[in-house]
């Protein structure tokens, strides 16, 4: 009998191990599958009695990709809405519509993934971003400044190609939206948002008229770009890339004919690029930027506040570019 109770011993102890190593080889699977993932963190600071913050979406995207993976049937732009954009409305108390970028994507693995490893970043990320922003307030004080971050989605490929990964939109004098692909540019990522930074202070000092017209949003772009070189010389953004003395001559008589006008549609074939008419794409920013510098070149002693709020006519009547004002 005592035998046999031994036998029973040994038998239940060498379960025991065996469990003990099975559970310890799926805590690795799991561990392998789903690596622990740092807090999504928003940063405050304030910088010359102006306060900053750093808020990113990674987590709210993380949430999106878990239910559509786990809901197939549901509706994507459906959660999408639910799960990023109401949260994104509520911490910004942004007005945002559904359109691009703030749309569902439809590589959700991989958009997923991409997340995770921008979360992972987030604090090489977020210090970019404040050094960015007190560069960008030591060259050009204003108010109080939000930057949201959200991942590019995997499918928007004129981001993650020809725009070094980031992408900005500044919505008024104080909330500027990044979007940032793991392939970003370090460099690009700080100029972007000294360029989106100005575009701030630009609409708190001449609210709409800072882009009434396409003149204004062409200067608008011009100026934020010529900004954005002040504060990082090294950078230079493929959107600012000289056109050529053909092109040139092309965009400058179709900006001289629409200067005036308020059409959008007009303005996009600067944006765009219109092949019919021999519009390259970016020529808004490049026309700008060309603008802009002649500008500062012939004025010397303007400092950037004054041609940050300069009239768009004013500026172009102070450059070579003159001519252009009918």
């Amino acid at each position: 009998m005592k035998r046999l109770v031994g036998i029973v011993i040994l038998f239940s102890l060498l379960l025991a191990s065996c469990s003990n190593d099975q559970a310890k080889d799926k805590d690795m699977e799991d561990e392998n599958k789903l690596p622990k993932l740092p807090s999504q963190k928003e940063v405050s600071f304030s910088h010359e009695g102006k306060d900053f913050k750093i808020i990113p979406f990674y987590e709210e995207v993380l949430n999106y990709t878990d239910y559509v993976n786990n809901n197939p049937s549901q509706s994507n732009p459906g959660a999408y809405v639910e799960k990023v954009l109401e949260p994104l409305k509520e911490k910004s108390s942004l007005d945002l519509p559904l359109e691009y970028p703030f749309t569902a994507s439809t590589e959700v693995e991989q958009f997923e993934k991409n997340t995770i490893q921008l979360l992972q970043k987030q604090e090489l990320i977020n210090e970019l971003i404040r050094e960015a922003l007190i560069n960008s307030a030591e060259h050009l004080p204003g108010g109080d400044k939000n930057v949201y971050i959200m991942p590019v989605r995997p499918e928007d490929k004129f981001v993650i190609e020809k725009m070094n990964g980031v992408s900005g939109v500044t919505y008024n004098d104080k909330d500027i939206f990044i979007q940032i692909d793991i392939s970003f540019s370090e460099d690009m990522l700080k100029y972007v948002i000294a360029h989106e930074y100005h575009h701030a202070i630009n609409i708190l000092a001449n609210g709409e008229m800072a882009f009434y017209n396409v003149l204004d949003r062409i200067l608008f772009e011009g100026k934020a770009d010529s900004f954005a070189r002040i504060v990082y010389p090294e950078v230079s953004a493929p959107w600012t890339k000289p056109l050529s003395e053909e092109s040139t001559a092309i965009v400058l008589e179709e900006l001289r004919e629409n200067a005036d006008s308020t059409s959008i549609k007009i303005y996009k074939d600067f944006f765009n690029g219109n092949s019919a008419k021999g519009i390259p794409l970016w020529s808004d920013y490049k026309v700008g930027y060309q603008i802009t510098q002649s500008y500062i070149e012939n004025n010397p002693d303007a400092s950037i506040s004054r041609w940050t709020r300069l009239h768009s006519k004013d500026l172009l009547q102070g450059s070579e570019y003159y001519n252009l004002i009918k």
